[in-house]
């Protein structure tokens, strides 16, 4: 089935604040960029019909989303590629009932979608697997500027996250679960990047995603890390930790009470994208 790429990602893709100032990227052919200090927000974005892709950064946290896709809830495994990459699955995070998905792991993914090029998403739905293709424009500055807002270089990310990765260690003590006292969400995540001491407790905890955005969960489990959490490693415990970096998760409550995911789209943006190819939405 191809769809029209005309208009924007309507349910998908919910409005932002009024107080945002949108504005195009200083680049021919690039995302559609947009900002808001107040809630100190920065977004670059590519809309179609039923299908929206965003890199955002909210409150130091960066984010990607994908919307238009087969309605699920909670964590949910993506297989994605961009242009020549290698295909890889990837863990995502959607609200209840929800057809938008966050990447647990953004870092890499979006520097991929920076580079343009055919991106391809296959999507379960129900015993069946859904795939969608759509051309992106290149972003060389929009996207930089999004994750130079979180304090990532836009580049070089190769070795960014895919994934949890204790480096060869073990949990002695893991991460303190502190539920975040003003959050007025049930549920949440973080995944989150440490350093390690050489003693194994945890410094230099960073935010690497958090769902629901701008809900404490990422402060919440840096804290906790910091607090109390401890490795050691598996074979040799005389081996130096100093300096090694893990990336994990913490959960917060069960994902069966989770909200519709936080706005994404950017207002007023009715036109279409008519130098892009259509979308191919195939079983």
């Amino acid at each position: 089935m191809r769809l029209n790429q005309m208009g924007v990602a309507g349910v998908t893709l919910a409005l932002l604040s009024n107080s945002v100032a949108w504005a195009q990227a200083p680049a021919t052919d690039d995302w559609d960029y947009g900002e808001n200090p107040r809630e100190k927000l920065v977004i670059a974005a590519v809309t179609f019909e039923t299908f929206g892709v965003a890199v955002r950064c909210r409150d130091n946290a960066l984010s990607v989303l994908v919307s238009g896709l087969p309605v699920a809830s909670g964590e949910r495994k993506l297989r994605y590629q961009m242009g020549a990459r290698e295909e890889i699955e990837s863990v995502w995070v959607s609200g209840r009932n929800s057809p938008a998905a966050f990447a647990l792991w953004p870092q890499r993914i979006a520097d991929d979608l920076s580079q343009g090029g055919t991106l391809s998403i296959s999507a379960m739905e129900g015993d069946q697997v859904r795939r969608y293709q759509v051309e992106l424009p290149p972003s060389p500055v929009a996207i930089p500027q999004v994750m130079a807002a979180c304090g990532h270089a836009a580049e070089n990310q190769d070795n960014a996250p895919t994934g949890e990765n204790l480096a060869g260690l073990r949990w002695t003590s893991r991460p303190g679960i502190s539920f975040p006292s003003r959050s007025s969400v049930e549920s949440g995540l973080a995944a989150i990047q440490c350093s390690v001491r050489a003693g194994g407790r945890m410094r230099d905890c960073e935010i690497l995603s958090e769902f629901p955005e701008g809900a404490g969960f990422g402060r919440a489990a840096t804290y906790g890390a910091h607090r109390t959490a401890q490795v050691e490693s598996v074979g040799n415990g005389s081996v130096d930790l100093e300096g090694r970096l893990v990336n994990f998760v913490i959960r917060y409550n069960s994902y069966e009470a989770l909200l519709a995911p936080p706005p994404s789209r950017l207002p007023d943006r009715d036109e279409a994208y008519e130098r892009l190819n259509g979308i191919n939405n195939q079983d």
